[in-house]
């Protein structure tokens, strides 16, 4: 590629290219709006500090402010947005790309949320205030569903195979429904009674919100009310969310004796090393090297 000059870089502003690069670039919707959102900020961030046409080291120092206030992964999330920008100024042959080998954070590969115990998974659904609530939190700990999963259930998702009930899903980073999961039939017994009781016709978790009204739930509202329905039993931290079902579902699933292949394929995992990680969980847990030893150090004390 040909060598980049700016002709006054006092010129240079990154705000004037953030519409340009928006519109450029093909992603999806949610992640558009990501990126809308991360850039708007960085912006706001270089103009308090008065910087027109920032050098890799300010981005870097960037990077460690967002680290103060930011969780780990949208910090990452951020990252991408910038470094995705300055390629495309860098094609646009508008100005250097700064941010090459500027590292992400290392997050590891442990699992951030905490799983639920059977006896735990029992207390939430004794105290669900309704059918609704059962059913999502359900869907998360039986069948693995996300939050994206369960907003865009409709009626006509479920469909009959091989004998099985089938729920198709928009998986993650999909356009469509391609996938499915099965749905145990006390399950499918517990949403036809909802599906009657509220005459649902075409999501099946309907908004109640005035702006949004009978249209689809939003997932932020999905994951406050099993938010909420944690808090009930006591569970109120940042280790349990609704992630934390699908972290309960494989890790009852394994203990139950599930090949690990197994628990991989329902959860629609791209990788089996994705799913190992709840199995390297569990090792962690039952590993008794250190009762082992605490046993002969401390048996005469």
């Amino acid at each position: 590629m040909k060598e980049i000059t700016l002709k006054n870089k006092n010129e240079f502003e990154i705000k004037n290219y953030v519409g340009k690069f928006l519109d450029y670039i093909d992603v999806s919707k949610k992640t558009s709006e990501t990126y809308k959102i991360a850039l708007k900020q960085f912006c706001g961030y270089l103009y308090a500090n008065n910087i027109k046409n920032p050098t890799r080291e300010e981005i870097i120092e960037y990077r460690e402010y967002l680290k103060t206030y930011l969780k780990p992964n949208t910090v990452n999330s951020y990252l991408i947005a910038i470094r995705n920008l300055y390629s495309f100024l860098e094609y646009e042959g508008i100005t250097k790309n700064v941010t090459k080998n500027i590292k992400s954070i290392n997050i590891g590969e442990e699992h951030k949320k905490n799983a639920l115990t059977q006896k735990q998974c029992k207390e939430v659904l004794e105290n669900a205030k309704n059918i609704r609530e059962k059913i999502i939190f359900l869907l998360g700990v039986v069948c693995g569903l996300r939050a994206n999963e369960m907003v865009n259930i409709k009626l006509e998702d479920f469909k009959i195979k091989d004998d099985k009930i089938c729920l198709y899903v928009l998986g993650k980073a999909r356009d469509y429904k391609q996938d499915f999961v099965v749905i145990p039939n006390d399950l499918f017994d517990l949403i036809k009674e909802y599906i009657d009781k509220y005459k649902i016709e075409n999501y099946l978790f309907v908004s109640n919100s005035n702006h949004n009204h009978n249209g689809k739930i939003t997932t932020k509202t999905i994951r406050c009310i099993v938010k909420e329905m944690f808090k009930r039993i006591g569970l109120d931290s940042e280790e349990y969310s609704l992630h934390s079902c699908r972290h309960t579902f494989a890790t009852l699933s394994i203990k139950n004796g599930m090949d690990i292949r197994e628990v991989s394929q329902a959860l629609r995992h791209k990788s089996l090393q994705t799913t190992t990680i709840y199995l390297h969980d569990l090792e962690k847990i039952n590993n008794k090297c250190s009762n082992s030893i605490s046993n002969i150090l401390l048996e005469e004390i």
